[in-house]
């Protein structure tokens, strides 16, 4: 099918942080999917992958946060006019899942590390050069009580991951679908161009 004319597009900020994002994600989700894996076959390695993996995910919230702000001062282009109101509706829900998702993966895994009983012996640092803080409400626990909180958390953060590969799957099927079925211009939308 033919694509049809471009139906307005996201700014280049905007564009730069969907992108950002989404390559922090993705990596982040495929680096976790595969930590006991790499803990079995090079348990040396499995610290500095986790160092990473943290301090992706502490910067997928500041971006997450920086594009939540842009949003509100730039909306992005009016909805595809092709969209049934089932489509709509799905997409609506899909995104704002997304964005609730990429704050509460993220976030419920700095809990998790900030719970940590062995985290006092081990600073948190992003990328091994900015020192970074852990939430100080978990210091005064017992190790007994750190340890509900780091499990907990740790449940949390695993569920919502799983529970984000399941709304990028619907997001990428969505724009696939927009793209390639409908032929509209969906992902010069949200490409960088005139």
């Amino acid at each position: 099918m033919p694509e049809r004319p471009l139906n307005g597009r996201y700014t280049s900020i905007a564009v730069a942080l969907h992108w950002l994002v989404a390559i922090g994600i993705i990596f982040n989700l495929w680096k976790g999917l595969g930590f006991d894996a790499l803990e079995a076959a090079h348990p040396d390695q499995i610290g500095a992958a986790v160092g990473l993996h943290k301090s992706i995910g502490i910067t997928v919230i500041g971006l997450v946060i920086l594009r939540v702000l842009w949003k509100i001062g730039h909306p992005g282009p009016a909805p595809l006019p092709a969209l049934k109101p089932w489509e709509r509706k799905l997409s609506t829900g899909v995104h704002h899942l997304l964005y609730l998702l990429m704050l509460v993966v993220p976030l419920a895994g700095w809990l998790h590390d900030s719970a940590w009983k062995a985290g006092a012996a081990h600073p948190l640092v992003l990328f091994r050069v900015i020192p970074w803080f852990r939430f100080p409400f978990f210091s005064g626990l017992s190790d007994a009580g750190k340890d509900y909180w780091h499990d907990l958390f740790g449940g949390v953060h695993t569920i919502t991951a799983y529970v984000l590969i399941g709304a990028l799957v619907l997001h990428v099927a969505g724009a696939l679908k927009h793209q390639f079925l409908d032929g509209q211009a969906q992902f010069r939308r949200m490409w960088f161009g005139r």
